[in-house]
């Protein structure tokens, strides 16, 4: 009797933890329908300062998609930032940027923008880098920013 309660614990173990381990399937829906476009990196002009990231963002869905993270390739890290009252300082850190359906953001200079720090010497103009967005719920995307000096025409 104990082997046969001890094989039926076993058995619902391993269906819990098969049921907990198990991925979520990607759906079409669950992808961000989001379309990046003109990315570029502008390198600083006094080296350890940090760099700045500029794209156009346009939203192909019928609902508001919230971007809450962005990451880029080669800084140790990155913000979503806009111009604004501050602290004393017209520039900041904002928590999340909200792309209307069927609308394209703008991330330009004194505007929205992504603030890339700690750049690694590795980057170099003329080269492309990775720029991940993280959306509100999880799903990412991806896109290539052109990497540009830092007296380069914005």
């Amino acid at each position: 009797m104990k082997s046969v309660i001890a094989a039926a614990a076993l058995g619902m173990a391993t269906i819990a933890l098969a049921a907990c381990s198990e991925e979520p399937a990607e759906t079409e829906e669950a992808a961000a329908p989001l379309v990046a476009t003109e990315g570029r990196l502008f390198l600083p002009a006094v080296e350890g300062n940090p760099g700045v990231v500029y794209f156009e963002l346009e939203n192909t869905s019928d609902r508001a998609i919230s971007v809450r993270r962005a990451d880029v390739e080669g800084a140790a890290s990155a913000e979503l930032h806009d111009y604004m009252e501050y602290d004393d300082s017209e520039m900041g850190s904002i928590g999340i940027v909200t792309v209307q359906p069927g609308e394209t953001t703008s991330f330009t200079p004194g505007d929205l923008h992504v603030m890339a720090f700690e750049l690694d010497p590795s980057l170099e103009a003329g080269n492309t880098t990775k720029v991940t967005l993280t959306m509100a719920g999880g799903s990412t995307m991806d896109f290539d920013a052109e990497i540009m000096p830092a007296d380069a025409e914005r």
